[in-house]
């Protein structure tokens, strides 16, 4: 996204050395563990063979194995407080209390768990909208007042968004759609209209970042549908005991036992694996929520995946459920690790940016 570098609001002047460095701090203070089987890398890819596809090949920023890799490996472990993902954002009040009471309610309905959209036939979910109001509150305390992003709870997450690339993807299908529904709903009007009030700024200035933030949630989010993980993420929030009715929200399709699951769990199957109703999986809830987990989300769209993510059925640590990037076959040192984001080549062409889609 080249134009979004002239926008001040989105630029950040530390080198990228500095950044990855912050990066890297971030990790470490947040738990999360490679245990140096990966490294955020460049794969050398080629585009499929369209009319508009270079024959050259391309070089894509991704996550590479850095030794050889175990079927059923634990690549990448990290506990929900490491992610940034809509409970965050309810829970930091300075963000919560300036928006406007009609916003509040919106956005913390129970309806929000379930993947409401903002208008009928919208891309866009109330928490996605949610989390991206989140990522630009912070990056505009980051531009306008960074004492108090210091003293701002979980502000340090401005670490992980900074790293976040600011020209990279071709995200000109996403932005005309995002743009077209941000007008309409009267929660986008008046969130945008009160963080631009906040920080004495235009709406012109700050719709660009939202639809940055929109973009990048798309583009690197983890659908997660393990329900222990929900209710641990979104505890001490109006969301909070969404998902405590099993049976309304258990996700319908069960997976055998030890299944991969794109949005996210290892769970025993209802049926002779877990207990409870035949074809329900109590585990996992029927609509996942958008998460952004650090270094997981490096990883490229491939049909042919070598790894998942899930939430293994155990006891959490005490800083929540564990996140894990897991490998499905053996991998051998240098090979990129892929997962299929699971859509059709249009919606990837839409939503990931891809306008070839590499494999």
């Amino acid at each position: 996204m080249p134009t979004y570098e002239s926008l001040h609001l989105l630029r950040v002047l530390d080198s990228p050395q500095v950044l990855a460095k912050s990066f890297i701090g971030y990790c470490k203070r947040h738990h999360i563990i490679t245990r140096g089987l990966c490294r955020i890398g460049y794969a050398r890819r080629s585009p499929l063979s369209t009319a508009h596809s270079s024959p050259q090949d391309c070089l894509l920023r991704g996550l590479i194995a850095n030794k050889d890799i175990a079927q059923n490996e634990n690549i990448v472990m990290m506990p929900v407080t490491a992610c940034l993902h809509p409970g965050v954002a309810l829970r930091c009040k300075p963000f919560w209390d300036l928006l406007p009471p009609g916003a509040q309610a919106t956005l913390q309905d129970a309806t929000v768990a379930y993947n409401t959209r903002i208008s009928d036939r919208s891309l866009i979910r109330h928490n996605q909208y949610l989390m991206a109001l989140y990522m630009v509150y912070l990056m505009l305390l980051r531009n306008c007042d960074p004492a108090r992003l210091a003293t701002t709870p979980g502000g340090d997450v401005i670490d992980y968004i900074d790293f976040m690339p600011r020209n990279e993807g071709n995200f000109e299908q996403l932005v005309a759609h995002l743009s077209g529904w941000l007008d309409g709903p009267e929660v986008c009007r008046t969130s945008q209209a009160a963080l631009s009030n906040h920080f004495q700024l235009t709406q012109a200035e700050v719709r660009p970042a939202i639809v940055y933030a929109l973009c990048m949630i798309y583009s690197r989010m983890v659908p997660v549908d393990h329900r222990a993980c929900l209710q641990y993420a979104f505890q001490s929030t109006p969301l909070a005991h969404a998902w405590d009715d099993v049976a309304a929200t258990a996700a319908l399709a069960a997976l055998p036992s030890g299944t991969a699951s794109a949005a996210g769990a290892e769970a025993g199957a209802v049926g002779g694996h877990g207990g409870g109703e035949r074809g329900v999986n109590m585990s996992l809830v029927q609509e996942p929520i958008s998460f952004l987990c650090p270094v997981i989300d490096m990883c490229n769209h491939s049909t042919n995946e070598n790894v998942a993510v899930m939430v293994p059925d155990r006891e959490p640590t005490l800083s929540g459920p564990v996140i894990c990037l897991r490998s499905l076959r053996p991998i051998a040192k240098g090979e990129e690790l892929v997962m299929t984001y699971g859509a059709a080549p249009h919606a990837l062409k839409l939503i990931w940016g891809m306008q070839d889609i590499l494999q």
